[in-house]
């Protein structure tokens, strides 16, 4: 099994993060046949040959995936897919915080 473990922080309230985690899980769920639940703040997902879960905080997400031997070879693709979601949806509520400075 392979796992792909992604943080994204975000300004979002508790309320407004779980709600873009909502849309994400029945766009998955209409699009993938994904089923999923909530457990307090975090949201469990499976189908075949993929699991996992997202934890949403007043600061971030934070999403763990774990695919099955088919999928694993395409872990790559799927996040960076992945990656790309969570960033769009993210960036149209403007929901990004903005970059931390390097020192």
């Amino acid at each position: 099994m392979s796992k792909i473990h992604i943080v994204r922080r975000h300004t979002l309230s508790l309320e407004d993060a779980r709600t873009e985690v909502e849309r994400i899980a029945q766009r998955v769920e209409r699009e993938y046949g994904a089923d999923y639940a909530w457990d307090g703040d975090t949201l469990n997902f499976a189908r075949s040959g993929i699991s996992g879960r997202i934890t949403v905080t007043k600061e971030a997400l934070d999403l763990t995936v774990r695919l099955g031997l088919l999928l694993s070879a395409l872990k790559g693709q799927i996040e960076e897919q992945i990656v790309i979601k969570v960033d769009e949806t993210l960036a149209a509520r403007g929901a990004l915080p903005p970059p931390e400075k390097a020192d």
